[in-house]
């Protein structure tokens, strides 16, 4: 019997020892940052974390205000980008003709120039095709891009690498404007900038977010969170609806790995159709999917503007910063859709760009650019671009390698970037219902997983819109998102949830009554021009009072733990400047029920805004002396006649 209990002894002490060493593994890998992490452990891993989050509570997010005090140190304003050319480049693209500046001839005398057509062999590689010479213009056939050595009779000379749309007419042929019945004939538009949050999008670029809204009347993801670390886990659940471990390997350190044109990118299903394609990005050396990952064995799409990126680097290196030639970088890219949208005017069109030189190493750097993008969508516009297209502005995430990111707005921020959808008018008035649910669902929990099927709708355009699964990981946006949905619903991992944690706090307490007090007080300060009309109102019961917070996991993350983005380093600490809670109250002598939410800072002050003030019970005839002239007032007053 002895002998036996020594052996089970035995038994459980090797097994403390395995346990613990493997606990003591997992630390050691964490702290070295592990290079490579087995895709399936790590899909499992998530999973179990997304499920042991609390299903049971709707979304809310935080208010988080565009010029905080906390925020507005980190931003400042940067004047337009300025190439300090003497003058014009000497050829201009105008579609696919590359033509010799009159101004240039006038300046310089008669100019030759020699135009060699720049050629794909792979994402890391180009070579030349055929060169021709001409004193007038080129037309882009073989190739989008091509570099261009011209000579003055004057004996000056100037080069440089140009991009347009290539007129191919095999590719125009296959192209068609005829459709199935099910498809619903909307051109496609997503443009992204690199690490703009929702906010910083309004701070830096207003005058673009003001003409967004206002006149193209699109509608804006406010409660829009992203679902994993860096720019590919942002984009690939928009373009194939699955994250990068739930596709085939591709990374570039995996032995075996394939190229990335195995994904099922969406634009794939709409060539199929006979929509002319393209796929822009700036900053080869950073690219989506060629910084970790293989790139693309074939070209992705009929239009790339990779081969024109890796080409100017040269040219880029001998330009004044920002610019190439004449002309600030961003426009190349912004001139590139407006030429492709020309090019197929009568034609189906997909197009997908995204710019990151500006935004991506600061946030303030895109405001220099607020001017050059507004310009943009008023020529898209003026043009009738807009007509027919179902336009998608947004970012992948919020700023994450500055300071900014060690405060908790900052932190949460780099989780909600920006998102908005503009669609013709004409849709609007055909497809209310899909449109009234889009605008219900903008300030609901949505994803990168939810703008995959919301284009994929068009494709099978039914006219049913219904109400979404929460057991759907994704939702079309057409259809409605459910209040209730939390980032459990939604497949977001705890440590990218920006939903806030509810936390009851007892009615009895000092922080209860003083909470209370500052709503009293701000009412009764909102309503003291009438205070001849309407009765200062008082505390009567506070009814329940609860503390919003971020959740734990999203304080502590600090970085990704793992090269490619899928382990969480959660060491991280920040400093709490404020608190936010929600407040129930009764009223008198109206008896006001009241609900609010209210800021309590590190300093002891509340601050509460009349907008997060809501009366929940009717007041009837209680405001009857004040119905007419003061009309904002009705929900405060308490007549005193």
């Amino acid at each position: 019997m002895k002998i036996r209990r020594m052996g089970n002894i035995r038994k459980i002490f090797t097994l403390i020892l395995i346990v613990s060493g493997i606990y003591l593994l997992i630390a050691i890998i964490r702290m070295k940052n592990i290079l490579i992490v087995d895709r399936a452990a790590t899909l499992e891993e998530m999973e179990k974390a997304i499920k042991r989050q609390s299903s049971g509570k709707s979304c809310k997010h935080p208010n988080l205000p565009v010029n905080s005090i906390e925020m507005n140190k980190f931003f400042w304003d940067i004047p337009p980008i300025n190439c300090n050319s003497a003058y014009p480049d000497w050829v201009l693209v105008q579609g696919s003709f590359c033509i010799i500046n009159e101004e240039a001839k006038k300046k310089f005398g008669e100019i030759n120039c020699q135009f060699t057509d720049v050629l794909r062999e792979d994402d890391f590689s180009l070579t030349n095709g055929r060169t021709v010479y001409s004193s007038s213009q080129y037309q882009l056939t073989e190739s989008d891009v091509v570099r261009v050595q011209c000579t003055a009779t004057s004996g000056a000379r100037w080069r440089s690498v140009l991009t347009g749309i290539r007129h191919d007419a095999t590719l125009r042929s296959r192209v068609t404007q005829t459709l199935p019945e099910n498809v619903l004939p909307l051109d496609i538009l997503i443009f992204g900038f690199d690490s703009l949050s929702h906010n910083t999008f309004i701070r830096k670029l207003p005058k673009t977010y003001k003409y967004l809204t206002k006149v193209l009347d699109a509608q804006v993801l406010n409660g829009y969170n992203i679902v994993g670390d860096g720019t590919p886990q942002a984009l690939i659940p928009i373009l194939t609806g699955q994250n990068e471990l739930e596709l085939p390997e591709v990374r570039k350190r995996i032995s075996g790995a394939g190229y990335v044109d195995v994904f099922p990118f969406v634009w794939k299903e709409f060539e199929k159709l006979g929509y002319a394609t393209a796929y822009l990005e700036d900053t080869p050396s950073t690219g989506i999917f060629t910084y970790r990952l293989r790139g693309f064995q074939k070209q992705p799409t009929h239009h790339y503007m990779r081969p024109y990126y890796l080409a100017a680097e040269e040219t880029v290196q001998s330009s004044p910063k920002y610019c190439i030639g004449a002309q600030p970088r961003h426009k190349i890219i912004l001139n590139y859709i407006e030429d492709f949208f020309k090019a197929y005017k009568r034609k189906n069109k997909f197009l997908f760009g995204f710019h990151g030189e500006l935004s991506h190493d600061s946030c303030n750097l895109i405001g220099a650019a607020d001017d050059d993008v507004l310009e943009w969508l008023q020529r898209l516009n003026t043009s009738g671009v807009f007509n027919n297209t179902m336009f998608m502005f947004m970012s992948d995430h919020g700023h994450r390698f500055a300071k900014i990111r060690d405060t908790i707005q900052g932190k949460q921020e780099e989780r909600l970037p920006f998102f908005s959808i503009t669609l013709p008018k004409w849709f609007r008035k055909k497809y209310k219902v899909a449109y009234n649910n889009l605008k219900k669902n903008v300030d609901r929990l949505t994803t990168p997983y939810d703008i995959f099927p919301t284009i994929k709708h068009l494709l099978n355009w039914d006219n049913n819109f219904g109400s979404g699964d929460l057991n759907q990981r994704s939702i079309s946006l057409f259809n409605k998102i459910p209040e209730q949905r939390s980032c459990a619903d939604a497949y977001i991992e705890p440590h990218w949830c920006t939903c806030l944690n509810w936390d009851t706090i007892s009615t009895q307490t000092q922080l209860a009554k003083e909470l209370a007090n500052s709503l009293a007080q701000k009412i009764n300060n909102y309503t003291s021009h009438v205070r001849h009309l309407c009765h200062q109102l008082y505390v009567n019961k506070i009814v329940w009072v609860t503390k919003l917070s971020p959740n734990d996991n999203m304080l502590k993350f600090q970085r990704s733990a793992d090269y490619d983005g899928f382990v969480a380093d959660l060491s991280g600490k920040v400093n709490i400047s404020s608190h936010l809670y929600q407040i129930k109250v009764l009223m008198l002598p109206n008896n006001g029920i009241y609900e609010a939410s209210i800021t309590h800072y590190r300093n002891g002050t509340y601050h509460v805004n009349l907008s997060d003030i809501s009366r929940i019970n009717k007041y009837g005839s209680q405001a009857n002396c004040i119905f007419d002239t003061f009309p904002d007032l009705r929900k405060y007053c308490s007549c005193i006649s």
